[in-house]
């Protein structure tokens, strides 16, 4: 087990407003420096946004170490009939397609979506709603015929982990990967009332804080501090208590040579995954050769998140 020394930077000059909370966090031979823009402090929890497939992926990898499911399970065993008849494409996809990206279905993630949900998030922020602004969208390829980065993937793999377990996405989530890692200070938005020090979002003027409040879905709604992100890169990466050595085989299977695993993007010894949504902007990255880790949280929506691989070049 790592243990981590705190290093407090505070970077003046940096071209970043006063309100802005930016964080980057560097970790070299199990020493961590922090450095801090605007009302960031090392405890500050971001929107990760879709660093939470990673996570998301997880969670299902451990229940297929369970019994509960395999990778080759049919999707439409687990999915609502709402989706079977709004989305028919799913008859012919498994839940290796949507952990790897390479079911061919649709994206909803679009600015119809967006639109909406900042008109009224009560209406459309939940998974069923959200997944039917992709009704109707043609399939992008054959199942496994292709490699497309769809959210409508993860979205689905978190309503099927409801329907194993039980419980809601963030329950299970609690309980297969935040738990586990002893991420403390983590949690799915909307299960619990946004914190004061969760920062408020900047992108193209606007401020965005309300959208937090609602049901975060499986493709990225986890809000969570670096430290907590990089107590989870340890738990998977450097401890393995999260996956079993096959299914982290498995997990970081890159099948179409798309750098992509299950949820996790691939480069070599890099691993990672990038995040962006409304106002927020983030990335970690871990050199699994020398354990060096690099996370940048951001609510800014237009942070240079690439700063993470030039840390890990030092």
């Amino acid at each position: 087990m790592f243990r981590l020394l705190i290093i407090l930077l505070l970077l003046p000059g940096r071209a970043v407003a006063d309100d802005i909370a930016t964080l980057r966090y560097h970790e070299v031979n199990g020493v961590a420096s922090i450095s801090l823009d605007g009302p960031a402090t090392p405890d500050t929890p971001f929107a990760i946004a879709s660093i939470g497939k990673t996570m998301t992926s997880v969670a299902v990898l451990r229940l297929v170490a369970d019994g509960k499911l395999t990778l080759d399970d049919a999707v439409s065993a687990h999915a609502p009939d709402a989706i079977l008849s709004g989305l028919p494409q799913v008859a012919d996809v498994t839940i290796r397609h949507l952990l790897t990206m390479t079911s061919g279905l649709p994206d909803y993630l679009g600015d119809a979506y967006i639109e909406d949900a900042l008109d009224d998030p009560s209406a459309v922020q939940n998974a069923l709603t959200a997944l039917s602004y992709a009704y109707g969208e043609p399939q992008v390829f054959p199942p496994g015929q292709g490699f497309d980065y769809s959210n409508t993937n993860y979205v689905l793999l978190g309503l099927i982990l409801e329907d194993v377990t039980g419980a809601t996405y963030a329950e299970a989530m609690d309980r297969l990967v935040i738990g586990p890692a002893g991420m403390s200070q983590s949690f799915v938005f909307g299960a619990i009332p946004l914190p004061e020090s969760f920062p408020t979002g900047h992108e193209n003027g606007r401020h965005y804080r309300a959208y937090y409040a609602f049901d975060g879905f499986g493709d990225g709604g986890v809000i969570a501090p670096a430290g907590d992100l990089a107590k989870f890169y340890h738990a998977l990466f450097i401890d393995e208590t999260l996956l079993t050595p096959a299914l982290m085989t498995e997990f970081l299977r890159d099948p179409l040579g798309e750098g992509y695993g299950m949820g996790i993007e691939v480069e070599g010894a890099i691993v990672g995954h990038s995040g962006g949504d409304l106002g927020f902007s983030s990335d970690v990255r871990l050199d699994r050769d020398s354990g060096g880790l690099a996370i940048i949280l951001s609510a800014s929506a237009d942070t240079d998140t690439d700063w993470t691989f030039d840390a890990l070049d030092r």
